[in-house]
């Protein structure tokens, strides 16, 4: 994975996926932003290192 760029910065409460997305490894959780979207959190390590 590249980055060209960091674009902001952000203080999150990672949340666990529910039981239908647990199985998905690319992702760590999930969040709702401060305008009441949800973002999925990226797990790069695991996607780094598809072991």
């Amino acid at each position: 994975m590249i980055v060209d760029q960091v674009l902001d910065e952000m203080e999150i409460v990672n949340k666990p996926l529910g039981r239908f997305l647990q199985h998905v490894r690319e992702f760590s959780g999930a969040t709702v932003l401060c305008d009441g979207r949800v973002s999925l959190i990226l797990d790069v390590r695991s996607i780094a290192n598809p072991a």
